[in-house]
Order: C-alpha cells, then sequence, then structure tokens
C-alpha cells in the first residue's frame, strides 16, 4: 500500500466530502461557505428571518435553535459570509464562533468578545499597523496577545480613554494592571468605532457551544444569559446564540429583561430533507473532484436514502456514517458499497465498539435499549426483564462512556436516547 495522506484518493476526490466540521468562511479552504453552501427549502422561516434580523439598524440579539447534527453553524456562517462580502451595509465578523463556557460571567463574555474580533482586524491591518493603534495594541495586551514591533514593546497600560504611557524595551511584554468591566465594555464601544471608521455598518457575533450546557442544568443557561444582558445591548453588534432545541423558550423567555431585548421568534432549523442532503453531497462531489478526472460516489445512492431515514435527517451523523464505511475499506476498493454491504459493515463496527464497552449482560441489555432508541429506566427493565436498581447502575455506566444520552424529562419519568452512531443497530438499514 502507498502510503499517501488522501483516503478518498482512489474515489477521484482530493479530500473527504463527507467531512462534517462547518463550511469554512475561508474562500482557500477545500469546502468554502461560498462554493458548497446549499440555501434551505424553508427560507420563510430561516434565511428569511435571518436576513431581516441583520437588516435591522443598529444591531440585536438572535437565537438559532435546532438538534444536534442538523447544520446550525454552517447556515449561520453562510449568513456572515454573505453580509461581509455581498451586503451593501457591510457586516465584519471574527474568522470563527465564540465557544461559550460554563461558568461564564460578565467578565469572560467581554474578554472572549474583545479577543475574538482583535484578532480578526489585526490580520486585516497587519501587524506594522497595529503597532501604532493604541485601543488595538492595549486591548491585545489586556486578552494575552503580544504586540511586538521590530524592537518588542513594553510598559504600563492603563486604559484606552483614560491615559497611559508605552515605551520600547526589548524582550519585554506589556504588563496590564486590573482592568474593571466597565473599561472592557469601553474597549467594545471602541472597537465599534474603529470598524465604523473602516466602513462597516456593524458586527456579528457567532456564540455556540450553548446546547452543551443548557443540555446538563438549563439554569446554567438562564444564568449565563442574565449576566451578560447589559453586554448584549451594546449598539452596533448583531449576537447570534445558536442553541438546541427549545433553547429560547427554557432558558431566555423565562427571564423577562432577557425576552425583552431579543429579536422576534428564534430560528430554528429542521433536519435537511433527504433531496437536499443529496444536493449537500453531490456539490461536495464536484468540488472536490480531482480535476480532469472521473469520480466515483463511495456508498449507492440508496445507502444515503437509508441512513437519512436512520438518522431522521441530520446530515452530521449521516457522513459520519459514510466516513466510517470508507475508513474500514481495503485500499484497494474503490466502487460504490452497495445496501448490503453497507448494512453488514455498520452494525458490525457498532457491534465491535459495544462489545469492547460493555460484556456479558450489560452488552445484551444494551442492545435492547439500542433497538429501543428512546426509553426509560423503568421501560427497560420490563423489557430486558432486570430490576430497576440494574438497568440504573447500567445507565450510569453508559451516560459516563457516552453512549446515551439524557433526553427530557416528563414528570417523572426520565427519558434517554441512544447515541446516535449506535442507530444503526436498530436495522433501520435495509
Amino acid at each position: 500500500m502507498e502510503l499517501t495522506q488522501n483516503l478518498w484518493e482512489r474515489y477521484g476526490f482530493t479530500d473527504n466530502p463527507y467531512d462534517t466540521k462547518a463550511l469554512s468562511l475561508s474562500k482557500a479552504a477545500h469546502l468554502s461557505v461560498q462554493a458548497a453552501y446549499i440555501p434551505r427549502a424553508q427560507a420563510t422561516t430561516t434565511a428569511d428571518l435571518m436576513t431581516n434580523f441583520l437588516r435591522n439598524p443598529g444591531g440585536g440579539r438572535i437565537a438559532v435553535e435546532g438538534d444536534p447534527g442538523v447544520g446550525k453553524t454552517t447556515f449561520v456562517n453562510f449568513h456572515r459570509q454573505r453580509w461581509e462580502i455581498g451586503a451593501k451595509h457591510k457586516l465584519i465578523s471574527p474568522a470563527g464562533e465564540i465557544s461559550v463556557r460554563e461558568g461564564w460571567t460578565e467578565r469572560d463574555f467581554l474578554l472572549n468578545l474583545l479577543a475574538s474580533l482583535s484578532a480578526r482586524l489585526r490580520l486585516d491591518i497587519g501587524e506594522k499597523a497595529l503597532g501604532k493603534d493604541k485601543l488595538l495594541t492595549e486591548i491585545n495586551a489586556i486578552v494575552g496577545v503580544r504586540a511586538e514591533d521590530s524592537g518588542g514593546m513594553s510598559g504600563n497600560l492603563t486604559l484606552f480613554g483614560f491615559g497611559g504611557g508605552l515605551g520600547h524595551n526589548k524582550s519585554k511584554s506589556v504588563k496590564v494592571g486590573e482592568v474593571t468591566n466597565e473599561h472592557l465594555r469601553e474597549y467594545l464601544r471602541g472597537l465599534v468605532v474603529l470598524v465604523l471608521k473602516r466602513g462597516f455598518s456593524g458586527i456579528i457575533f457567532h456564540l455556540d457551544n450553548l446546547e452543551l450546557l443548557g443540555h446538563r442544568d438549563i439554569g446554567v443557561l438562564q444564568k449565563f444569559f442574565d449576566a451578560v444582558r447589559d453586554v448584549i445591548q451594546e449598539p452596533g453588534i448583531y449576537f447570534v446564540f445558536v442553541g438546541h432545541s427549545g433553547m429560547f423558550q427554557q432558558a431566555i423567555v423565562p427571564l423577562p429583561r432577557v425576552r425583552s431585548i431579543f429579536f422576534d421568534t428564534p430560528v430554528h432549523l429542521e433536519p435537511l430533507s433527504l433531496p437536499e442532503v443529496k444536493a449537500v453531497m453531490e456539490r461536495r462531489y464536484q468540488l472536490l473532484a480531482v480535476p480532469e478526472k472521473q469520480w466515483i460516489k463511495p456508498v449507492a445512492d440508496e445507502v444515503v436514502e437509508s441512513l437519512h431515514h436512520t438518522f431522521s435527517g441530520k446530515i452530521r451523523y449521516v457522513m459520519n456514517a459514510i466516513t466510517s464505511l470508507v475508513s474500514h475499506l481495503p485500499d484497494s476498493y474503490a466502487q460504490s458499497l452497495s445496501m448490503s454491504e453497507a448494512r453488514n459493515m455498520l452494525q458490525s463496527i457498532a457491534r465491535s465498539e459495544v462489545k469492547r464497552l460493555l460484556k456479558g449482560a450489560e452488552e445484551e441489555v444494551f442492545l435492547q435499549a439500542a433497538a429501543a432508541g428512546r426509553f426509560t429506566n423503568t421501560e427497560l427493565g420490563i423489557q430486558a426483564g432486570k430490576t430497576k436498581q440494574l438497568v440504573q447502575k447500567y445507565l450510569k455506566n453508559w451516560l459516563g462512556l457516552n453512549l446515551v444520552t439524557q433526553a427530557e424529562k416528563s414528570g417523572r419519568n426520565q427519558f434517554y436516547e441512544i447515541e446516535p452512531r449506535f442507530a444503526v443497530l436498530k436495522d433501520s438499514i435495509q
């Protein structure tokens, strides 16, 4: 076997057409959002709502919701690049989304906003111009970005708009004293002014990772929104918060002071339809095809159709499953996998993982849980003929191994769902 770093070359592709990373804002990327994005059919409730939000002058706040794997981050990236590249009134945004962390205070939030936007501006204006910009120099010092010219910079930094001195001294970093939250907000306002002077009409901040916080405890999300409520009202900034289905109703609506400043209703993204998933794949095949060569679909169309059904349209899991299939094939295999081949391989891969992690009776009970897909402790105990206490012990282990997730609580019943990669054990591919 020739050791090349392209698993997909045998099919005629320069890279993985099933890569599940969000489409990149960079035109230089193999799969850029400009070239690879497929608009959703449900434009009235998604794209139009997002467009009207960003058309509202002066900034704002909106929530984007959906189940894991439906393409929320790519959807937001598409609108970010659209407003930066193609709009008459352009909006700038940092290169990547900002991942919110548990326990963030107003201060943590402000520091991350400053770090992400100043890094973007630093790339735009270049290091030489950066050293001459007092605002960006001070912000970079505060957020831990070392600003250097040919001799380096050092000194005692006070606050933007409040004085301060920077001197030149080789191999020394800027030393920063305590900066209050209000001072950090002054820096943020200063960046808005700088952005407007550069010809933009505002800033988009894309806040991600919220579904991970809310999944464990919705109170954590409520605490976060309450903490940043004043900051997200800064004029000229559009805040897009991306989270799980129901986040708006669960975490924002119960807080009247927060709800009152959000734009209309949340943008809710449903899973892609089968024609949309097929269109996404066809576009990627074309973009990643080796020039002037024929390419082969790694799996037959009926495999895509069946996986779409198995994973309820969640494209991330469809693509992950196909990538898993290809990674288990011998290098000499270069034809489309049939339905029966795909079914047998995926179930064999899933069973092998279960067998590696679980033994004996616990393995058998898990396979029954996989067949059910969604269940309560009591339901699984009755089905498997095991005591509630034993099933609870198994569930604790499965949660720790990420084999199942807690879905929702209805009354006294806690529902669990099988991790999506094991959905193939329900024998849905047929």
